[in-house]
């Protein structure tokens, strides 16, 4: 079994190897932030074929149902681009609730990073987390055939927002800029315990997030015929 699976930095996934054990052929993609990265190897690993592709990494709750490091699965995933519903493959939906996961009818994927709370208020009357690749990675595997589910663990919340404006720190190709971070983090001292407290908060996250797919790449291997046709439904 050939399992693909995506995250937008390599800190999202460094942790799972360690919890995956024997779980079939599985590659991981970093896309970088907001896919800015090439989608060249998750094209290619996509039409060797796969069996599944499961977007994951980090995402920002739109509500406070969800708490920080909570797993979900969404069973669909918009973007503001596009009047389309991608939805997520039925099957590994289940095998995620069966796993832990809370599952939740929409992931909104965002052009840019949504950290204002008027913003994240509007778009929790439709979705219930928010990321900016689940959409464009369902979207690909959708054009190759592939199942695919979009998975995240909560980095943060309207209670716990991000500490500093991340948008300005992110380089072309969707990496964190850490030498810009750090001067922003200067210039705002105050910042700096919040900070802190999101970086160990995300770092749980992460934790819980590979713990959580090792548990699903398990599952996966031992049942293969969990694989059913993709779908997706537009408004």
């Amino acid at each position: 079994m050939r399992i693909v699976v995506t995250a937008a930095v390599r800190s999202e996934c460094a942790g799972w190897r360690r919890f995956s054990g024997p779980a079939g052929d599985i590659h991981v993609v970093t896309t970088g932030i907001g896919m800015r990265g090439s989608r060249d190897q998750l094209r290619d690993l996509l039409a060797m074929p796969a069996d599944f592709c499961i977007a994951s990494g980090l995402g920002g709750s739109l509500t406070n149902r969800h708490a920080v490091g909570s797993i979900v699965v969404a069973r669909g995933v918009k973007t503001e681009a596009t009047t389309t519903i991608l939805t997520s493959d039925g099957g590994l939906v289940d095998a995620a609730v069966r796993c832990g996961a809370n599952p939740v009818s929409f992931f909104f994927t965002s052009k840019s990073i949504v950290n204002s709370p008027s913003e994240r208020l509007r778009l929790s009357n439709a979705s219930d987390a928010i990321d900016m690749e689940s959409f464009h990675v369902l979207a690909e595997a959708r054009r190759a055939g592939v199942p695919a589910v979009a998975i995240r663990a909560i980095s943060d919340t309207p209670d716990e927002p991000l500490p500093i404006d991340l948008s300005s720190v992110v380089s072309r190709r969707g990496d964190i800029e850490w030498l810009p971070l750090f001067w922003q983090l200067l210039k705002q001292p105050a910042r700096i315990k919040e900070f802190v407290r999101f970086s160990r908060a995300s770092s749980s996250a992460a934790g819980n997030l590979a713990r959580f797919l090792g548990r699903y790449f398990k599952l996966l291997a031992a049942n293969e015929g969990l694989r059913t046709p993709v779908d997706s439904i537009a408004r």
